[in-house]
């Protein structure tokens, strides 16, 4: 379950630059419908398709996981890799917030799994909340 939220994360936030910059150059298309966007522009259409593949993957894991442990590590690991990706292509440089906010955020999701351990006694909400 964990491998396939992380793959799934992984695959939304790489694609998501990629579809970004796919799609530039569309606003000059006017007048048409969304249908005749040229099936020939794949640095859109394969970003794209990939993106699907990871939404059907995750309707099917929400099947076999509890629904409060995949909307969080999914989202946010989507958010932090697209953050990285977008680093790497250029789009904007990664900055004190922004590390900060991947730890916050790797941090949490790992708080998230911990506690949702099946033999954990003593779960990390117990020591947050104190229940």
């Amino acid at each position: 379950m964990l491998a396939s939220l992380v793959g799934i994360g992984l695959l939304w936030g790489v694609t998501n630059p990629f579809i970004r910059l796919g799609s530039q150059g569309t606003a000059r298309i006017k007048g048409k419908s969304p249908g005749h966007y040229p099936l020939i522009e794949l640095k859109f259409w394969i970003p794209f398709l990939l993106n699907q593949c990871a939404s059907v993957l995750y309707a099917l894991t929400l099947q076999n996981c509890s629904i409060t442990t995949a909307v969080p590590i999914a989202n946010s690991l989507n958010f932090l890799f697209t953050a990285i990706t977008g680093n790497l292509l250029g789009e904007k440089a990664v900055g004190r917030k922004i590390i900060l906010g991947a730890a916050l955020v790797c941090l949490g999701s790992m708080v998230i799994v911990l506690d949702q351990k099946p033999n954990n006694s003593f779960g990390i909400s117990t020591l947050l909340i104190g229940e």
